[in-house]
């Protein structure tokens, strides 16, 4: 994971939350169980992304695409909205469990979702579920130990050079499980970034050469994006013998 900085002092943030507030749809409106009796989180996440009823909302995914750089809050696949794969609304704490956190910025990310081939791929057998989905597609309304918004969630994963990643505690092993990190579809597509770190012969470049690379691969680039998995490439060099 890597740490994804929100910034609520944006107009786009208050146009959201006054829509919110005006169509009873926010936190404090729904604590109350009188406000849209009966309505599960998942009924009124449909009338959060209504653009009649919340018309800025894709404002908001926006500005949530620019903080994340355009990758996944949780594995760091590249995602755009005209992209092959689409960014999906995660509820970082379960719409499903707690309704009034439904369209709170502050329980919103993004995340990848699987592209039409992969879903293909399922559909006619040439793949199984278990090896090609992850993130929001596997969590569900699982709760984590670790996420984006904590300042030191890199800290908790480690990868190695063939692209498998790790936990450093049972809690970060069980976000792992969670969000199915560990698939082959994510293990084959690291372990391709990854090579970057070697040369034309399979072995590592120079240490200056790495330290190079670990010293801007965080970096955005000039349209304010991240590499893709550019923290999975930082923990493999932090972590080099």
């Amino acid at each position: 994971m890597k740490c994804i900085q929100k910034d609520y002092t944006t107009d786009v943030v208050r146009t959201h939350n006054a829509e919110l507030r005006a169509q009873f749809l926010d936190e404090q409106s729904l604590l109350d169980p009188a406000t849209y009796s009966g309505f599960t989180g998942k009924k009124l996440y449909k009338l959060v992304r209504d653009i009649k009823i919340i018309p800025h909302f894709w404002n908001l995914k926006h500005q949530m695409m620019e903080e994340q750089g355009g990758i996944c809050c949780y594995c760091g696949l590249k995602i755009a909205f005209d992209g092959l794969r689409k960014p999906s609304v995660e509820h970082l704490i379960p719409k499903g469990t707690y309704r009034e956190l439904v369209g709170e910025y502050k329980n919103l990310l993004l995340s990848c979702s699987l592209t039409t081939e992969e879903k293909s791929d399922i559909e006619d057998g040439n793949a199984i579920e278990a090896d090609v989905q992850h993130c929001d597609d596997t969590k569900g309304d699982q709760q984590l130990n670790h996420t984006p918004l904590q300042l030191d969630c890199y800290d908790y994963f480690v990868y190695d050079i063939n692209g498998h990643v790790a936990g450093r505690n049972v809690d970060s092993n069980t976000d792992i499980e969670t969000l199915n990190l560990d698939c082959r579809a994510l293990v084959d597509r690291r372990n391709a970034a990854l090579s970057i770190l070697f040369d034309e012969n399979g072995d590592f470049l120079s240490d200056r050469e790495l330290q190079q690379i670990a010293s801007t691969i965080m970096d955005r680039d000039a349209d304010g994006n991240f590499r893709e998995f550019c923290f999975v490439i930082k923990s493999v060099i932090d972590n080099l013998p």
